[in-house]
């Protein structure tokens, strides 16, 4: 399968978070609709590796879970379906407005996020790495919210998922 990297006008940032559920698993099953053979099942259970694809950043800052500066998912291909599991072990790095940079890998179900204590000054920069390839956006962002501009069906305004190398 050829995988493409689409990065453009919306943040991306990463880390990892493995927990009891990621090793496990827990919540993904197989599906031949998703490119990656796995869809997330477990509701709103709360897990690191729930709803991938969705706008995570919007759904914490309602009380539930952990806010996030910034959350995201990485898949295979642009137009993936919510929930679907995206690609594990893609790292994310940030550039901030201060020069200041983080990295992060994505877990099993290709999510990644910074809490809300994460210091980092809007605007940022990310790049995408992924067994030596890499994409490096081209427009600064001022938003955590990935999914607000990453979404499942692209338009001339919204550029589909992020995408690995």
């Amino acid at each position: 399968m050829k995988l493409w990297v689409v990065v453009s006008s919306c943040l991306v940032i990463a880390t990892g978070c493995v927990g009891e559920d990621e090793e496990e698993g827990g919540g993904l099953v197989a599906d031949s609709v998703c490119s990656s053979g796995l869809r997330w099942t477990g509701g709103n259970e709360e897990s690191p590796l729930m709803h991938p694809g969705m706008d995570c950043v919007s759904c914490h800052a309602g009380g539930e879970g952990p806010d996030f500066l910034a959350a995201g998912t990485v898949y295979g291909q642009l137009d993936e379906p919510d929930d679907c599991a995206g690609i594990a072990g893609v790292t994310v790095q940030i550039t901030d407005a201060n020069g200041k940079t983080v990295t992060s890998t994505t877990n099993a179900a290709g999510n990644f996020y910074f809490d809300a204590r994460t210091a980092l000054a809007f605007p940022v920069m990310a790049k995408v790495q992924l067994e030596g390839r890499e994409k490096m956006m081209s427009i600064a962002q001022s938003t955590g919210a990935c999914a607000s501009c990453h979404v499942a069906v692209p338009s001339e305004t919204l550029p589909g998922r992020i995408v690995a190398p």
